[in-house]
């Protein structure tokens, strides 16, 4: 009984190892007959820009308009009172801010450094 049980496991075992041995196999084999295909990943988890994003590029502002940057062509003023000019000028009340290269600020008028921290802005409120 003990040499029928052994058996039976031996053949089990080998059989066992054989099968994942062939499933790895047709599997390498299916991925080596594939073309090689770009790495998209990156460009889909790319988060969509958001309209009335600006920033100072080249020492002109750039705003997000269908999810691409172009030129500011006029001043606007933002939902919270601050102006932006097309030279990168944040004025609000009597306060004036030239913005630095990269620096960004959304149509809310919340500003950001280049690094994407919030630009504390107490007094202009």
């Amino acid at each position: 009984m003990k040499k029928l049980l052994l058996l039976i496991a031996i053949a089990g075992f080998t059989f066992g190892c054989n099968n994942s041995g062939s499933q790895s196999n047709s599997t390498d084999t299916s991925a080596a007959s594939r073309p090689a295909t770009t790495d998209t990943s990156s460009a889909a988890a790319k988060p969509a820009l958001k309209d009335g994003l600006m920033t100072l590029r080249g020492g002109k502002m750039m705003v997000v308009r269908n999810n691409a940057w172009v030129a500011l062509d006029s001043a606007v003023t933002c939902s919270n009172g601050r102006k932006v000019t097309v030279d990168g000028q944040v004025s609000k009340g009597n306060k004036t801010r030239k913005l630095e290269e990269g620096m960004m600020i959304d149509k809310d008028g919340q500003i950001t450094d280049k690094d994407g921290k919030p630009v504390d802005t107490t007094g202009w409120d």
